[in-house]
């Protein structure tokens, strides 16, 4: 509707109408009509979301209703041809299901817009008028007064005004003045627009909560109540939650202030969007480049010489606790797929039903008994200091000089100033190299902000194997108790003195005292916590099963593709694109699918998850016990169950203890019903052998005894 909404304002012709799909009341396509579409409800296979799509079931089509398709076919049908427009086509015109549609539509000509084309057409293409591109300079839509000429972030005197205070609120104070100057601005020409200033709060924001903290859409709600701004002035827009976001984009909108946290990012247009405070991620640093982009615009591009004299409201102002040296542009490349085909158990086969490993999930990744933690820690920190109990107060604090940690500590921000970015494309490179650093001495409350977020971040670095732990969440209040108690030992609860003290040491990053004693600290625990573990995870394995067997449907996203077969126990065999061994994997498909006189069915197991077939093994690589799962599971026409896992090169010269458990794990099983035959098949001399030995031995080209073929159990 955006997109309409600037056709119409910028390119508006006498002929022809301008469409979208929710009132189309036609069912084609006129000479020179344009019709807008959401592009993800036409890509998507999701029954609840392609409400633009005609259901493949007639009884399922809806009378006196016009389809996608049905608008398509019978425009074609009156020898019209189309014109397809796709914004953001690196993303939006690269899928299978996209091409699906593309394909469908079938257009004259394609144009693709995007500011990180996948490819140019090359100089055979553009010679022979195959495809062509035209490129955009940036200048080119500054001077046409589209954006805006230049970034500008805050300045080395705009921090010195605040001394003392809390940068979050320096940070809102200084957007805050930027946009009231910037309306009386807009005022002295005569403009009725009011810049917006937008707020973006940190994605894991929800950290602060676990870090004892108020959350920062909490922090800054109330701060701008302090300063008497209404709640009509203020729009929230976040996933689930949105308020006042109506008329939000409207120049002359009554309202002064949006948080947000990534809903803003790419091809959200608000042109009056000015200012831009950013708040930095809590547990890593991720600048995200496509927020700036919504404050470059400007509000009245076809009015751009009205703005000449006006430098201010040609540039865009930012204002961050970002560091120049932690800046990283996030990878935008897709993750979490959703799943868009299914697979179904094909009927009246004979099911199943196998007992499946479980590892307990007693260990959750903490430091589990907080008591036990804390006793552990001071004493291994004293010990590493050389502190004794008769070291107390002076005694201990002498020992920790003595030791090099500074006890006089000054500790302050370290963020950037004055810097001015003139090239958006290049900020990335930009961010590290303009500007200076301003040291800002820390505010009591910043003081204690950053303790709180160095005992969870102390957690995180370790790389130590003995030192790790998983759930950072779960652990980070355990250490600060534990760093709190130690440190009363020698300032009794003068708590933002040694807050002091450890944020500028552990700051020190590898010159840090500290941080090699708590690591020393953890692996001294880990015998303990291991312990702890033990018993505990004794107890929950005992009363915990699982059972696998075939279930009715399977979930696969597009990256897996279908492969022709007969013998499969569901409809369609689908299989990843690419992954080392899919080729011998494919290989052996071919040659159970041979034997359809002695199979009844065969799956192809995951590799993860309790759907699937997994089997516990000690994985001597890693030294802890993991779990296994087969490749194949094969429902012989005899009754016989085979369970098979193939390998080739490497794979099988060390299954990592994998071979052995599963030679074990079929022992087991035919000791209640001896009808399950399986191991580890790899293929040799021209055929396929398969090992079963709980003594597994491989060499290529030397087979033992204990490599028997696989045609004999045919």
């Amino acid at each position: 509707m955006q997109s309409k909404e600037k056709y119409q304002e910028y390119y508006y012709v006498s002929r022809g109408n301008l469409l979208s799909i929710e009132f189309l009341n036609q069912n084609k396509l006129k000479s020179d009509d344009v019709l807008f579409l959401n592009w993800l409800t036409l890509v998507t296979r999701s029954a609840e979301n392609r409400l633009l799509r005609r259901p493949a079931d007639p009884k399922e089509q809806k009378e006196s209703y016009y389809y996608f398709e049905d608008i398509i076919d019978n425009t074609k049908a009156e020898k019209r041809e189309i014109i397809l427009i796709v914004d953001e086509s690196h993303k939006n015109a690269a899928t299978t299901l996209a091409k699906d549609i593309i394909d469908y539509i079938n257009p004259k000509i394609i144009l693709k817009v995007s500011a990180t084309p996948e490819h140019e057409p090359s100089f055979s293409d553009v010679k022979n008028n195959r495809a062509g591109f035209v490129e955009v300079s940036r200048q080119e839509v500054i001077s046409e007064g589209l954006i805006k000429e230049k970034i500008v972030v805050q300045t080395d005197e705009d921090l010195q005004k605040f001394s003392g205070r809390d940068l979050d609120e320096i940070l809102l104070d200084l957007g805050i003045e930027k946009r009231d100057a910037l309306k009386k601005e807009f005022q002295s020409i005569s403009k009725i627009v009011n810049p917006l200033m937008l707020i973006q709060l940190p994605n894991d924001d929800s950290k602060l909560l676990e870090l004892g903290q108020k959350s920062k859409e909490e922090v800054v709600l109330t701060y701008l109540a302090k300063r008497g701004i209404k709640e009509n002035e203020i729009a929230l827009w976040f996933d689930g939650k949105s308020k006042n976001m109506e008329f939000i984009t409207h120049n002359d909108s009554e309202v002064n202030f949006m948080l947000f946290k990534q809903a803003a990012g790419t091809g959200w247009d608000c042109p009056r969007a000015h200012v831009l405070v950013m708040f930095r991620e809590i547990n890593s640093p991720t600048f995200y480049i496509q927020t700036i982009g919504r404050i470059l615009r400007m509000p009245e591009p076809h009015k751009k010489d009205d703005y000449t004299n006006n430098s201010n409201l040609r540039t865009a102002f930012l204002y961050t606790n970002y560091k120049r040296n932690e800046v990283a542009i996030p990878d935008q490349s897709p993750t979490n797929k959703p799943f868009t085909q299914f697979a179904k158990r094909k009927p009246n086969i004979s099911n199943i039903e196998l007992k499946s490993a479980f590892i307990s999930h007693i260990d959750y990744g903490d430091l589990s008994n907080s008591t036990k933690f804390i006793s552990s820690f001071i004493q291994s920190m004293n010990k590493y200091f050389g502190i004794t109990t008769d070291d107390i107060f002076e005694k201990g604090i002498k020992k920790l000089k003595n030791s090099g940690i500074d006890l006089k500590p000054v500790v302050t921000n370290e963020i950037i100033v004055n810097a001015e970015y003139s090239d958006f494309d290049t900020i990335n490179f930009d961010f590290r190299n303009k500007g200076q650093d301003h040291s800002y001495e820390m505010s009591t409350l910043d003081v204690e902000k950053t303790f709180n977020f160095w005992c969870y971040q102390i957690l995180v670095e370790q790389t130590d194997k003995e030192a790790k732990v998983s759930n950072f969440s779960r652990s980070w209040a355990t250490m600060k108790s534990a760093i709190r108690l130690w440190f009363k030992q020698f300032f009794f609860d003068n708590s933002p003195y040694y807050y002091k003290i450890f944020i500028n040491d552990i700051d020190k990053k590898a010159a840090s005292k500290i941080r090699p004693a708590i690591t020393q600290a953890l692996k001294d625990y880990r015998p303990i916590l291991n312990e702890i573990l033990i018993k505990k995870a004794k107890a929950q394995e005992e009363i915990e099963t699982s059972v696998f067997t075939i279930k009715e449907e399977y979930l696969f996203t597009d990256d897996y593709i279908e492969i022709t077969q007969n013998l499969c126990v569901l409809d369609k065999f689908l299989l990843f694109k690419n992954y080392s061994g899919r080729d011998n994997e494919i290989h052996f498909m071919n040659f159970i699918e041979s034997k359809a006189d002695k199979i009844e069915w065969w799956f192809k197991n995951g590799d993860s998850g309790k759907d699937y077939f997994a089997v516990k093994y000690f994985n001597t690589a890693t030294k802890e016990h993991a779990l296994f799962y087969p490749d194949w599971i094969i429902k012989f026409t005899d009754g016989k169950i085979g369970i098979f896992d193939t390998k080739s090169g490497r794979t099988a010269t060390d299954t990592e203890g994998r071979a052995e458990a599963l030679a074990v794990k079929l022992k087991d099983l035919n000791q209640a019903e001896n009808k399950f035959v399986g191991g580890i098949i790899i293929f040799e001399n021209g055929i396929w052998y398969y090992n079963y030995s709980e003594k597994y031995e491989y060499q290529k080209g030397k087979l033992n005894n204990d490599w028997k073929k696989l045609a004999e159990l045919f």
